[in-house]
């Protein structure tokens, strides 16, 4: 099974979702393959997002923003969108088992911890939701 989270950047939402999802998926001993993209796709991760993850011990050895073109997308057999943009420039394919938007909200200050932690948080309640654990 293969999961692919896209968001506008690829480098706050995205790599947060691609972080909880693989340590949630391996926890709960679900085979999955785990990636995420951006539309328009950001140079790096920003030292923030990487704090956040590590606070919670999520792992952020592989997290770094990719295009579509880079990641699987026409294999991926869940896509999730985490924002308006991801949601209306990510192609829909036939492939494609299920699709899923999530409304998450923009952090548009990277440099406010409260908000990422909130972002943070709020992923890990969708991807308990999503892979029906705790």
């Amino acid at each position: 099974m293969r999961l692919c989270f896209i968001s506008t950047g690829g480098a706050i939402r995205g790599v947060i979702a691609e972080a909880i999802a693989k340590k949630m998926s391996k926890e709960a001993l679900l085979n999955m393959e785990i990636f995420s993209a951006g539309v328009e796709p950001l140079q790096e991760v920003p030292k923030q997002v990487i704090d956040v993850l590590e606070e919670k011990g999520y792992s952020v050895e592989e997290i770094k923003p990719r295009s579509l073109e880079d990641v699987s997308y026409e294999d991926a057999d869940i896509i999730i969108t985490l924002s308006t943009e991801a949601r209306d420039k990510s192609p829909y394919m036939h492939t494609h088992k299920r699709r899923e938007h999530w409304v998450l909200e923009e952090i548009k200050d990277v440099s406010d911890l409260q908000a990422l932690r909130k972002l943070r948080d709020q992923i890990e309640e969708n991807v308990v939701s999503l892979f029906k654990i705790r």
